[in-house]
């Protein structure tokens, strides 16, 4: 599969789009219409065993998008989150003012106006109310949009992603957070002009053959296709490696020994993005370090 840089959130704050889809229709005005499906009995996402101070827990690596004929996982998966007392996220997406956190880190610099207009004047000659809605908006915030737009186009969705799934099927399990809504938006929004201006540019350029190639390499669970994937995306904008992946491995690590150390939870299963736990510096790496023992799962053993 052919490298590409493009859609770097999808697999990472992927949360975003489905808040702010949920939230904020005045943005972009989408109609999503799925047909029924029957699962791809052979999907096995990339998924691990953690073993840690007699403490078990389970780790799936998520797309944020999805489609109706995703669900049910395999077995193994479903299995586990079954018997699991407790759903571990990123983020959880119910928890903060939208609207708020749109005006603190959403809003577009006047100063940067003419540079977002030029990276987006081809595209929006075709997309002229989509533009129309996002131009008072960030460039990182334009680049979400369209890419949740496109990639509706394609027939997927933010509300059939991974992690909306598994939390629209908590039910009494308890529900703990790694990050929080207003970090991501925090995060996202620190990104230099450069760095927003090419998620733009690249939101609006991935071909849609390479936007099938992200959805696939998933479906596979292909970690050494996900690594060059997500490790390529981030072109000549070092942040997307240091702030978008490796410093909140770290972060999210440290977070998942602490709640394992805690013993106050009688299993967790942990959803975060698929780029998290492939490639350099992942947290099933991390946790190794750590102490943890991790096996990768797959329909035959675990």
């Amino acid at each position: 599969m052919p490298a590409t840089r493009k859609s770097p959130l999808i697999f990472n704050i992927g949360l975003i789009y489905r808040r702010l889809l949920r939230n904020c229709y005045s943005l972009v005005a989408l109609l999503l219409c799925f047909g029924s499906a029957s699962a791809v009995a052979l999907d096995s996402p990339v998924f691990y065993k953690i073993e840690y101070q007699q403490q078990q827990a389970y780790l799936l690596g998520s797309i944020h998008i999805g489609r109706q004929d995703f669900y049910p996982l395999g077995q193994h998966i479903e299995s586990a989150f079954k018997q699991s007392n407790t759903l571990v996220v990123e983020a959880d997406i119910s928890q903060g003012d939208t609207g708020a956190l749109l005006q603190q880190y959403g809003g577009l610099s006047n100063d940067i106006a003419a540079e977002v207009n030029a990276t987006r004047n081809i595209y929006c000659q075709s997309h002229q109310r989509l533009c129309q809605a996002l131009s008072p908006y960030a460039p990182w915030l334009q680049s979400a949009q369209i890419s949740m737009n496109r990639f509706t186009q394609l027939g997927y969705s933010a509300d059939q992603g991974v992690d909306a799934y598994f939390m629209a099927n908590r039910s009494d399990k308890d529900l703990v957070e790694l990050e929080s809504i207003q970090f991501q938006f925090e995060l996202i929004s620190s990104f230099s002009t450069a760095t927003q201006l090419q998620m733009l540019d690249d939101s609006i350029n991935a071909s849609d053959a390479e936007m099938l190639d992200l959805i696939d390499a998933w479906r596979q669970g292909n970690g050494n296709a996900l690594a060059t994937i997500m490790e390529s995306q981030a072109g000549d904008a070092d942040e997307l490696l240091e702030k978008l992946l490796w410093q909140r491995n770290h972060t999210m690590t440290q977070k998942i020994i602490q709640l394992l150390q805690s013993k106050s939870h009688k299993q967790l299963f942990i959803v975060v993005g698929a780029g998290h736990i492939v490639g350099q510096q992942a947290i099933p790496d991390l946790l190794r370090q750590q102490g943890a023992t991790i096996t990768r799962c797959t329909f035959l053993q675990c």
